[in-house]
């Protein structure tokens, strides 16, 4: 029986897999049913899950909120979650002190670059005018007198120099270099403020309440009472 069911499948015609047609060899391989099968299984999985997905999203509460949403997030279409690196306690602590330590150097740092530019310069807003007394022989000689005659020559011979221009700017410059100075040196101690603020907040026990002053924007802290031990 067997030796019969050999031969007949030797007369039996070998059938072969269609190829991909040769004006369509840019396609690459063509597809068969079992690779039709593979891509329609994982299309209906991805297809339920995208469902449930959406039937999540629209049976959420929209006020509901934890933690995860910071740190998460899609980048080109992929989920991602950002590793938490925070640090502790005393190494933020720790981390604080060295800012606040930087942040004095370099105010006292532009504090005698400040002080060092004032005393170069001087202020010329309280300078003294000058004036030039002119004095006659006679009274008809005061009343023909004119003085604009009399100082044509002397604005003539007070004409600026080119120094004395390179002068006016050099000390314009000096004056605006002081400007930024004096805005960094602010700027610097606000910063150093601030952080002495947080380092305060951070090592005081007890609750701290927050308040803002809405017309000037000034932020307040004030601790509850303990009483003493």
């Amino acid at each position: 029986m067997s030796s019969f069911k050999n031969a007949a499948q030797a007369q039996r015609r070998t059938h072969r897999e269609r190829s991909q047609p040769a004006h369509r060899k840019k396609f690459g391989l063509l597809e068969k049913h079992k690779d039709y099968i593979v891509r329609a299984k994982d299309f209906n999985k991805k297809k339920k899950i995208v469902k449930q997905l959406r039937t999540i999203a629209d049976d959420k509460n929209p006020d509901e909120y934890y933690r995860g949403m910071i740190k998460s997030g899609t980048v080109d279409g992929k989920h991602k979650t950002e590793k938490d690196n925070s640090l502790s306690a005393e190494a933020l602590k720790l981390f604080k002190t060295q800012d606040a330590n930087y942040l004095q150097v370099k105010l006292q740092a532009e504090k005698q670059k400040i002080l060092k530019l004032q005393n170069v310069l001087h202020d010329t807003r309280h300078e003294k005018v000058n004036s030039h007394t002119i004095f006659v022989d006679s009274d008809s000689e005061l009343e023909s007198f004119n003085p604009e005659e009399f100082e044509a020559p002397v604005k003539r011979e007070q004409q600026p120099s080119e120094v004395h221009k390179a002068l006016c700017k050099m000390k314009k410059q000096q004056y605006s270099l002081l400007r930024l100075r004096v805005e960094r040196a602010e700027s610097l101690g606000q910063a150093a403020a601030k952080l002495k603020l947080q380092r305060t907040i951070a090592a005081s026990k007890g609750s701290v309440k927050k308040t803002v002053d809405e017309e000037t924007g000034t932020v307040t802290y004030k601790w509850r009472k303990q009483r003493a031990r």
